[in-house]
């Protein structure tokens, strides 16, 4: 039974008609991702299933007594409460309950004729036992720890905190709120990547209905088992993750293409015809019979995809082999001490993330490289002839007034490059009339993007960037990382898109407590040792798989000596699981291709071709094949790679 259904539902916005003909059922327990590009009507969908806004046209059906539970991109409410007590208050009834018992039980106190009190104290009681309620104050303490708050921001009132530490607060209403559909606008904007990996193990335990707006791929991979797309007014939906999703979206638009260029042959075809015999008489019937065909010739429209579009960085000067060199560098503000003896040598060629949680001191150690800020203490050098370029969160750091969006990318741009400034402003989603609006009103989600779109044009060959994907769609994420891994240049990067840093970065430095660690690998080898590293903590097993960068080298202590066993142990578990996927992948590769030699032998016999089901069956075995083979090849290619890293850590 639905939970919710859409039925032939049309938005209209002034002139323009932003959805038309909608039918979606959400049924109980489904996982979708709702994806599609900036302004197709994502939003909208969320706030029609809410209930926050109604159809110009079409039905919304809710079951009765239906909860639904919305967080928005952003939230204006003010909260003067102090935190937990006003995440507490969201629990449904518990407040209220609590409230009453504790009235009742100062009333028995005070009176003598009980009998009737102890009777409704009974009955409350119960429902109070029945909703767990002796556990509420510790599920919200979870909730509110799992979400990065400390116990000394529980008397802090709401509106004292910033807008990503609000909207953490209303999602920890949601979550202790257990609604039947969870609606989800971006909810990984303001988050950091303890707290993401936290929000999924949660939302894997959740009962209801979920329906997620992200442009983080890795999430909606983990979180989703379906995809709902609008794209230009067209609803279609694909049983899978965004990855299956989008494998089939390619499949999908291939066969477009193939239909598309067939009819365009027919067209031309009959063009020819009509264009041979347009003034011969005895031919006049056939030419109006082929012009009114060419009427009625359908168009096939096809998706305009970015990631088809490449950009690349601008040449810049070769710099020397060190790049950056910090030395015990240190930062303070007043009392508070944000950075600590961080030592840091970063090479050329080398792409870098800088993780750790929010107001670890990522950006501020990001303004200390690039000179915007002094250090306490410590030194900072910048290699022979490095160029850098830094992207911040602050987006009116990189731009200038007055001007319009296309002027502002102009000034950056050489003469060979201006042909293309309009293709990529409408990659980083400023399309139409978009490009002639002035800098100064533009939203903070479209400076960062024009913001991003400059750095592309400037060379450079040493790039800090803090957060540059958060206002960008998963298309133009994939041009721009398409852009990144060509950057022959050094990077240092802050962010927690995983997808992201997974397919870029080579090396991970954590900020944790003032001080820098550094994990030995790439960022999928960074997130299997944090995982194992915290299941060991909290085992009370001590493991400790990272070095401090301001360790001294010397005699090894004892505690050195168990950590650098307890790391081995680690690199050969890891060394171990890569071995048995490796030899699968084998095993499955030497099946298939042997299975796909016997079809090839099949369909090289003409007696195959006697029996039309067979061959129907056969190519479509062939082709299944065919698809998978890549995928597994590339697969193996990957880990072994892997596998190669990890034995020449071993050997150091």
């Amino acid at each position: 039974m639905s939970l919710v259904r859409l039925e032939n539902i049309a938005i209209h916005f002034a002139e323009r008609t932003l959805l038309e003909g909608l039918s979606w059922q959400i049924l109980p327990r489904e996982r979708y991702g709702l994806v599609g590009p900036n302004g197709a009507g994502k939003t909208t969908i969320l706030r029609l299933i809410a209930g926050e806004i109604e159809p110009s046209h079409g039905t919304v059906w809710r079951l009765k007594h239906l909860e639904c539970g919305y967080l928005p991109q952003e939230t204006t409410a003010e909260e003067y409460r102090p935190l937990f007590e006003a995440v507490y208050g969201a629990l449904p009834d518990i407040p209220a309950l609590a409230a009453e018992l504790e009235e009742l039980r100062h009333a028995m106190v005070a009176e003598d004729s009980r009998d009737e009190l102890l009777e409704r104290y009974g009955v409350l009681e119960s429902r109070w036992m029945a909703m767990e309620g002796y556990s509420a104050e510790s599920r919200v303490g979870r909730v509110l720890h799992g979400l990065g708050f400390r116990q000394d921001d529980y008397e802090r009132a709401v509106s004292t905190f910033s807008g990503g530490w609000r909207m953490r607060v209303h999602l920890a209403k949601l979550l202790l709120q257990s609604p039947d559909v969870l609606l989800l606008d971006e909810p990984t904007n303001h988050l950091d990547l303890p707290t993401l990996a936290w929000l999924e193990e949660y939302l894997e335990e959740f009962r209801g209905a979920l329906i997620i707006v992200s442009h983080d791929r890795a999430f909606l991979d983990r979180m989703v088992t379906s995809i709902a797309e609008i794209d230009r007014g067209h609803f279609r939906k694909y049983a899978g993750n965004y990855s299956e999703f989008e494998r089939e979206r390619e499949r999908r638009q291939e066969k477009l293409e193939a239909h598309a260029a067939r009819l365009a042959t027919e067209r031309q075809r009959i063009e020819r015809f009509v264009e041979r015999f347009r003034y011969k008489a005895s031919k006049a019937r056939q030419v109006q019979s082929r012009v009114r065909f060419l009427s009625k010739l359908e168009k096939v429209e096809q998706e305009t995809q970015a990631r088809h579009i490449r950009f690349h960085f601008p040449d810049a000067p070769h710099s020397g082999r060190i790049v950056l060199k910090v030395k015990r560098l240190s930062k303070q503000y007043g009392d508070k001490t944000v950075l600590r003896d961080i030592d840091i040598v970063l090479e050329r060629g080398q792409k870098v993330a800088l993780v750790g949680v929010n107001g670890a001191g990522k950006s501020t150690l990001c303004r200390l490289i690039t000179g915007l800020e002094p250090p306490t203490s410590g030194e900072l050098r910048l290699g022979h002839e490095v160029r850098l370029d830094y992207f911040a969160q602050e987006a009116d750091f990189h731009l200038k007034g007055g001007r319009t969006v296309l002027e502002e990318l102009s000034a950056e741009a050489s003469i060979s490059e201006l042909p293309n400034l309009r293709r990529m402003l409408g990659v980083f989603l400023f399309r139409g009339d978009d490009v002639f609006k002035p800098v100064d009103v533009l939203s903070g989600g479209e400076k960062s993007r024009l913001a991003i779109a400059k750095i592309l044009l400037r060379p450079s060959n040493f790039l800090i960037l803090d957060e540059p994907t958060n206002h960008l769609d998963i298309p133009s994420k994939e041009v721009f990382l398409s852009a990144l891994k060509e950057y022959q240049g050094t990077l240092l990067m802050v962010s927690h898109d995983r997808y992201f840093l997974e397919r870029l970065v080579d090396r991970v430095l954590e900020l944790e407590d003032g001080k820098l660690k550094e994990w030995p690998g790439n960022f999928g080898e960074y997130l299997e040792q944090k995982a194992l590293f915290q299941r060991s903590e909290k085992e009370a097993v001590p493991r400790n798989p990272v070095r401090d960068s301001s360790e001294v080298v010397g005699h090894k202590t004892k505690d050195q000596r168990r950590s650098e066993a307890e790391r081995r142990s680690q690199f050969f578990q890891r060394r171990q699981f890569l071995q048995r996927r490796l030899d699968e992948l084998s095993q499955s590769i030497e099946r298939l291709e042997a299975r796909k030699s016997e079809l090839e032998e099949l369909l090289s016999s003409e007696e195959t071709y006697r029996h039309g089901e067979a061959v129907r069956e056969i190519v479509a075995a062939y082709e299944q094949i065919r698809r998978e083979l890549p995928q597994l090849y590339e697969e193996w290619e990957h880990l072994e790679g892997q596998r190669e890293i990890l034995e020449n850590e071993m050997a150091r």
